[in-house]
């Protein structure tokens, strides 16, 4: 059996200019700092993800199975039966706009997450810009359970050999030493892991061939109410079938 080691080095192959440094979750240090995390408050986002935790079937399904466990860890009521008398969400109820040949190849666009998203939820989607934003953004949702974070990145910029796009939820935050805990939902392939804010913050820049070379970025989910659905605005991604409305 082959041992993963603990602490590893991984880097960007395509321009070898800086390393980026994970830390596995299960880990000696991974869990010194979750229980740094939790020492100040910022992994309560943690309990309600892990009881719900969602392994993507498909290196391409990063984005509906992200999108399915942060909607079950907000306790949201999918008015329809999984299995059984159950309710419960998963990647296969959830209807793309883009074809099924399309997800299968290249995953879904950031867009098309908000647009799927906010059929079931409130969702603010938050292309990078401000460094800053981001860290503030993470100190909030992380400290209370009514809002949970997936984060679209890069896997290349912090060395995973992918090229496809990650969705991935945010777990915790230890703002004391700058890092972050990303839960990746590909369970069978990479660990969940702890990454510095800055080298993910980097990750979510990378520009998308996909989406014209704009960023990527991340999106802040929480249960929507009346007053929230009529006052968000509703985005219409590309070749969007949904009833969503542009404005």
């Amino acid at each position: 059996m082959v041992s993963r080691p603990n602490h590893f080095q991984l880097f960007d192959k395509q321009s070898q200019k800086q390393d980026v440094f994970l830390v596995n979750f299960t880990s000696p240090e991974g869990k010194r700092l979750f229980r740094g995390a939790m020492i100040q408050g910022q992994a309560e986002s943690f309990f309600k993800l892990v009881g719900n935790f969602s392994s993507q079937s498909s290196l391409t399904q990063g984005g509906v199975s992200s999108l399915a466990m942060v909607l079950n860890a907000l306790e949201i009521d999918p008015k329809r039966i999984w299995k059984g008398n159950w309710r419960w969400f998963s990647s296969e109820q959830m209807t793309t706009c883009s074809s099924a040949e399309s997800v299968g190849e290249q995953g879904i666009p950031f867009d098309e997450f908000t647009c799927l998203a906010q059929h079931y939820c409130r969702v603010e989607p938050y292309r990078v810009q401000g460094y800053q934003d981001f860290l503030s953004h993470l100190e909030s949702v992380t400290s209370n359970t009514t809002n949970q974070i997936v984060v679209h990145y890069s896997r290349s910029a912090l060395g995973q050999p992918d090229h496809v796009a990650q969705f991935s939820p945010i777990g915790g935050y230890n703002k004391n030493e700058d890092q972050v805990l990303i839960m990746d939902v590909a369970r069978g392939k990479y660990p969940s892991v702890w990454v510095k804010t800055k080298d993910l913050y980097h990750a979510m820049m990378v520009k998308s061939r996909e989406e014209a070379g704009r960023s990527r970025g991340y999106f802040i989910l929480s249960n929507k109410d009346e007053k929230s659905t009529r006052a968000a605005v509703k985005l219409k991604c590309k070749d969007c079938t949904r009833q969503c409305h542009s404005k």
